[in-house]
């Protein structure tokens, strides 16, 4: 299809091509540009999810030897090493007081303590891991409670005084 600039400033449609002709200013009919078309949508859509498909079979793949050859390696010369020192220097009520400490603590300074969950369970069985990090959970989930409710007043007032500041929060009110 064809584009044409008129006299009064609107665009008039002139034939039935594939391309659109784009002038700029008051240039001849000579110089226009034709854009290609774009491809089918059909085809569009078919080769989207072709490469969608293929990206995941690469990633499955991917996934499939880290899973068989990377993880069990990782874990013969890491995972188990570190296990072995902790038992072997730490006494049973040390590794619980250090783990109960982290799974608490971690998530109060942003940090995973997913890790520490994990060795719980592997030093402490089933049961006794589980009880350790769930009341280890629930301490931790509590001191952001009772930080914020200690200084509630001082970050009202931080967030008065930069309301009236901040664009930002201008916009939120």
């Amino acid at each position: 299809m064809t584009y044409l600039e008129g006299n009064d400033g609107g665009r008039s449609r002139e034939g039935d091509g594939d391309y659109v002709k784009l002038r700029w200013g008051t240039q001849d009919s000579q110089s226009e540009v034709a854009l290609p078309s774009p491809p089918p949508r059909g085809a569009a859509k078919l080769w989207f999810w072709v490469k969608l498909v293929a990206s995941f079979l690469c990633l499955g793949l991917l996934a499939f030897i880290v899973f068989q050859w990377v993880g069990p390696f990782f874990i013969e010369k890491v995972i188990i090493p570190i296990t072995n020192w902790e038992r072997n220097r730490f006494s049973p009520s040390e590794l619980a007081v250090m783990l109960f400490g982290s799974i608490a603590l971690f998530p109060t300074l942003l940090l995973p303590s997913s890790p520490s969950m994990w060795m719980a369970g592997m030093l402490f069985g089933y049961v006794l891991g589980f009880m350790l990090i769930i009341s280890a959970a629930a301490v931790g989930v509590s001191l952001p409670f009772f930080i914020g409710s200690i200084f509630h007043r001082k970050i009202e007032r931080v967030v008065r005084k930069v309301s009236k500041e901040s664009f930002c929060f201008k916009i939120c009110r």
